[in-house]
């Protein structure tokens, strides 16, 4: 369709949305012709207040979706994918683009991108400042020029619409290439790092790609993404995937000595440090240093093995803890007890001497202290109870206060 002829239906002041088909035939061009091109339909967009008809597009590609699919086309998916579940399942409902397909976005891409650099500049914002501004989040546009006019009687309203539809279109541009994620999340999955953190790095990494990405080179986006994408899964398994994090270039060096370590495996031996050394090219304290820091984090609450109730942590000494001779007060603690226990009676007195080894003797036991008495152990038990209760009215407690500080 001609360019003309994309307007010649409508009125001057607002047009039913362009359809997506319509739009790629007006920038099925040469390569050297396409940005004027663009920049004469740019105008005619603006002229016209005219929006694309992305919601068309979104409903034309599920359709085509689920009509490649066949019938029982979800539970297919489910079936093919063991990758994610219910989400591979969800990313299965969106066509993937096709080489054709990956080109028409990209220029379609180019051209809305260069109608919002056109109505940012209007509001006083450089061309270099606004080439920036394009690949951050439209609130972020918003912002920008929150509290500035346009010139060149730009139509605010239909502008902001226009930030919106870019969005939408760069979002449909991602919907077209997740497949991509959910292949390279597949082969690291099981190394540390959730799946489900793997796939949103990996999301997240198409956005660089689209904003990086030149259809002029005749390379298909998806081989342009794969870069991206594995690069943003590698760089969030370097960062995460151990609780003390190491450098990304000892975790890359790690990983040649483990592959070739698995080849000496295969051949029935273990490789020397030299060996791994010559075949790294690296030096062998290298190699040592670098084997060193392979160490596994334990957890301070985990149940410490033969005694049950205990952790690690409760078994490990406190440094801040000053040692028990050097805090007990100046004093005769042997004299301060006696002076204490001289008013109980020489039984529960007796009691506490045997049953703590005050004497100096190894502490007895309830049933080697009953013996003495001709009582039973409970009740030893209790005259203990009750000669501890007298020691810790206030005026004893005062007495001993300076050795229990």
């Amino acid at each position: 369709m001609a360019l003309p002829k994309l307007f010649s239906r409508t009125s001057r002041k607002a047009v039913s949305p362009i359809l997506i088909e319509d739009l790629d035939r007006n920038l099925d061009v040469d390569t050297d012709r396409f940005p004027a091109v663009a920049k004469r339909l740019a105008r005619q967009f603006t002229k016209h207040r005219a929006v694309l008809d992305l919601a068309g597009y979104r409903t034309s590609r599920l359709q085509a979706a689920a009509e490649t699919a066949g019938g029982d086309w979800t539970a297919g998916a489910a079936a093919r994918s063991g990758r994610g579940g219910s989400y591979a399942v969800e990313i299965r409902r969106l066509l993937p683009m096709d080489r054709e397909e990956e080109f028409r976005m990209a220029r379609r891409h180019e051209f809305v991108q260069r109608m919002v650099i056109q109505g940012l500049t209007a509001f006083g914002i450089t061309e270099e400042d606004a080439t920036q501004l394009v690949r951050r989040p439209t609130p972020e546009m918003r912002a920008a020029i929150a509290g500035r006019k346009p010139k060149g009687g730009l139509d605010v309203a239909w502008f902001d619409g226009l930030l919106e539809q870019f969005e939408d279109l760069r979002n449909l541009y991602v919907e077209g290439a997740l497949q991509i994620v959910l292949g390279t999340v597949h082969r690291y999955r099981g190394l540390g790092v959730d799946s489900a953190d793997l796939i949103q790095e990996g999301n997240a990494s198409l956005f660089q790609a689209i904003d990086g990405f030149d259809w002029r080179r005749d390379v298909r986006f998806r081989t342009y993404a794969q870069f991206w994408v594995q690069q943003a899964v590698l760089k969030m398994l370097y960062n995460n995937a151990r609780t003390v994090r190491v450098p990304i270039w000892v975790q890359k060096v790690l990983g040649k000595i483990r592959r070739a370590q698995e080849a000496g495996r295969r051949d029935g031996r273990e490789l020397t440090h030299e060996e791994l050394a010559e075949q790294l090219d690296i030096s062998v304290e290298k190699v040592q240093w670098v084997l060193e820091s392979r160490r596994h984090a334990v957890s301070l609450d985990a149940e410490a093995a033969g005694q049950e109730g205990a952790s690690l942590g409760s078994m490990l000494p406190d440094d801040n803890l000053e040692p028990i001779p050097e805090s007990i007060s100046p004093g005769d603690l042997g004299a301060t007890l006696e002076e204490a226990m001289a008013d109980l009676p020489d039984r529960e007195r007796h009691i506490l001497r045997s049953r703590f080894g005050l004497d100096g003797d190894e502490p007895r036991t309830l049933g080697e202290i009953a013996v003495d008495y001709s009582i039973t152990p409970e009740r030893v038990r209790q005259l203990q109870n009750a000669a501890l209760a007298r020691l810790k009215k206030p005026a004893k407690l005062n007495q001993l206060k300076a050795f229990v500080e």
